[in-house]
């Protein structure tokens, strides 16, 4: 009988114990959730000052098509700084999007899921928007130029092209360094060129996550 007692006792502590468990689970994974959202929250409203942004290429590009131009080098300047407007706008889009359609009370594998969709869309809108500077700048300057009556690749066509090459340098550039920050003994570099690929607040939610997992592997 008295044996009988201590095994009630036992499956009961047991259950306690993992009941606790369970709670400081449930806590703990409410806690990184929370904090993860709160992460987010910078990069939802940068993508929203980006179509900010886009608009504001829209309405350069809206000016510049209203002094109707007729030289051909302007006219695909023009549709340069427009398209560039359109794709801030679509990118930034698609980024907060992904980041509305993030469901917290899911598994914390389907968020994982989700979030690298945000990743990646946040990869996309970081081409579109960010490397494309390395050669928007030079259609740019002549759309500005072009509002004030001056053909830049009439008057100074090695601008033009002297640009592009440094651009096409400059990409190399980067490209290089992120293969090279990819080798091993680079760690360090690699976290700072991810940081400026996938950004911080994506990398800081993505560990928020990997913690909770570990933490329910652990507690399993």
């Amino acid at each position: 009988m008295e044996l009988e007692d201590l095994k009630m006792t036992w499956e009961t502590l047991n259950q306690q114990l993992k009941r606790a468990s369970d709670i400081n689970l449930a806590v703990y994974t409410h806690q990184k959730l929370a904090s993860a959202r709160r992460t987010l929250r910078p990069l939802f409203w940068g993508q929203a000052l980006q179509i900010f942004f886009g608009i504001a290429f829209l309405l350069l590009a809206a000016a510049f098509w209203s002094t109707k131009p007729h030289a051909l080098s302007v006219i695909v300047a023009g549709v340069a700084v427009h398209a560039y407007g359109i794709g801030c706008i679509i990118a930034a889009g698609m980024v907060m999007g992904a980041i509305h359609n993030l469901d917290y009370s899911g598994s914390v594998l389907e968020i994982q899921e989700r979030l690298a969709r945000v990743r990646r869309a946040y990869i996309v809108g970081g081409i579109v928007g960010g490397l494309t500077w390395w050669f928007l700048w030079v259609p740019l300057l002549m759309v500005l130029l072009a509002l004030v009556h001056v053909n830049l690749y009439a008057n100074a066509p090695e601008v033009i092209w002297g640009g592009l090459a440094v651009g096409l340098l400059g990409l190399a550039g980067m490209l290089w360094l992120y293969g090279y920050s990819r080798k091993p003994g680079h760690d360090r570099l690699r976290r700072f060129v991810d940081q400026g690929v996938i950004g911080r607040s994506l990398l800081k939610a993505q560990a928020q996550l990997d913690e909770v997992r570990q933490f329910a592997q652990e507690a399993a």
